[in-house]
């Protein structure tokens, strides 16, 4: 894990479970949703929409850019979530949107993990 994450503790086992970019802060009633139905496209009572999913913020193409310079931390946490979401297989691609992909990457590592070994 890189040096500029933001790792925050589970309340109730103590366990690490969440990559935020630098810097974030995590409110203490967020809603953390998972995300792991629908690999199995099993039904279920977990309701959101993308926008509930959205914690990055918005840059466009030169704002990236000048991010490595300005901000190498936050430009390194993009850049290694682009390259993992990148690196996933085209039946998780269809699966997950780019967003779901982001939130996973942040804020579910047990099924960022998985969704690796997919092909």
């Amino acid at each position: 894990m890189s040096s500029g994450y933001s790792q925050h503790s589970n309340p109730i086992n103590g366990d690490v479970v969440y990559n935020l970019p630098p810097g974030a802060k995590l409110l203490p009633k967020a809603k953390i949703y998972d995300l792991s139905f629908k690999l199995n496209k099993n039904a279920t009572n977990v309701s959101y929409q993308q926008s509930d999913l959205k914690f990055l913020k918005e840059f466009d193409a030169g704002a990236i850019e000048q991010l490595k310079n300005e901000d190498p931390k936050y430009f390194a946490y993009l850049s290694e979530g682009e390259n993992f979401i990148k690196s996933l297989s085209p039946k998780v691609r269809t699966i997950y949107t780019d967003t779901e992909l982001w939130y996973i990457y942040a804020f579910d590592q047990k099924l960022k993990n998985t969704l690796t070994t997919i092909k």
